[in-house]
């Protein structure tokens, strides 16, 4: 019976563990959706993921060609939580 209990254990944490494990690469991805259209090939972003806590504050410097339209601003925070959702944003200059 404790070995029946180990494994329903192991599996339950296996299951678990990919959707709470957001690594510097998974945060990135996320940030890069979410700036979308103001990231192209042509005029790339620079992103740069620093872990805080069981968050990943990454932050995403828009070119300049995005830069030149007034609704856009230079850079963005996106905050994201550990299972890969935005829960802040603060934007730039």
């Amino acid at each position: 019976m404790g070995t029946a209990r180990i494994l329903a254990a192991a599996a339950a944490l296996a299951c678990a563990a990919p959707a709470a494990a957001l690594d510097r690469v998974g945060a990135i991805e996320v940030a890069k959706k979410e700036a979308g259209e103001k990231c192209k090939r042509e005029t790339p972003c620079t992103f740069t993921a620093k872990a805080e806590g069981k968050q990943w504050h990454v932050r995403v410097d828009f070119p300049k060609a995005a830069k030149a339209k007034a609704s856009h601003k230079d850079h963005a925070i996106y905050i994201i939580g550990p299972t890969g959702k935005i829960v802040g944003r603060v934007e730039g200059k």
